[in-house]
C-alpha cells in the first residue's frame, strides 16, 4: 500500500474523503462517524462561512484541521475557528488546502444548504465572537457542576 497525503491525493483526484476525528466541528459533523469530501480549490473564490481543510504546525508535526472561515484580515490571512472552539486560527491562504464539497454520516448526506443549515450558519456561526463567549461560560458552568458534584461525594 502506498501512503499518500492530503496534499498529494487533492493534487493527484482533486478531491478527498475522510472521517471526522475530534469535536471541534460539533454539532454539525460527528467524530467517527461522519465522512467528509473535501475538494481542491481555487483561493480567490472562498468566502465566509466555507469550511476548510488547512494546515498548522503542532508538536507532533504538521496538523490538518477542518474548520470554518469567519473572517479575513487585512494582510490577506484568513480568521479561521471550529463550530465548537473558543479560540481562533489565522492562516494564510498557502496552509488551505481545499473546501468541504459533501459530507454524510452514515449513507445519509449532512445537508450543508438549505433554510435550517443557513439559520445555523448565521445565528451560530457568523457571530464567532459572541459564539466564543457562550461556549466559555458553558465550559465554566460544567466545570463548577464538576467540582460541586465532586464535593457533595
Amino acid at each position: 500500500m502506498i501512503k499518500t497525503t492530503y496534499e498529494g491525493e487533492l493534487e493527484r483526484s482533486g478531491k478527498i474523503i475522510f472521517t471526522v476525528r475530534g469535536v471541534s466541528m460539533r454539532p454539525l459533523f460527528h467524530e467517527k462517524t461522519d465522512a467528509i469530501v473535501v475538494k481542491k480549490c481555487d483561493i480567490e473564490t472562498l468566502k465566509n462561512l466555507d469550511i476548510v481543510l488547512h494546515t498548522r504546525p503542532s508538536p507532533k508535526g504538521l496538523q490538518y484541521v477542518l474548520h470554518r472561515i469567519v473572517g479575513r484580515k487585512n494582510d490577506g490571512n484568513y480568521i479561521i475557528a471550529g463550530d465548537n472552539c473558543v479560540s481562533f486560527d489565522v492562516v494564510p491562504p498557502q496552509d488551505i488546502l481545499g473546501v468541504v464539497d459533501s459530507a454524510q454520516r452514515g449513507n445519509k448526506p449532512i445537508r450543508l444548504e438549505g433554510l435550517r443549515y443557513n439559520l445555523y450558519e448565521k445565528l451560530w456561526c457568523k457571530p464567532y465572537k459572541m459564539r466564543f463567549f457562550v461556549l466559555r461560560f458553558r465550559n465554566r458552568f460544567r466545570s463548577i457542576r464538576k467540582k460541586m458534584r465532586s464535593a457533595v461525594r
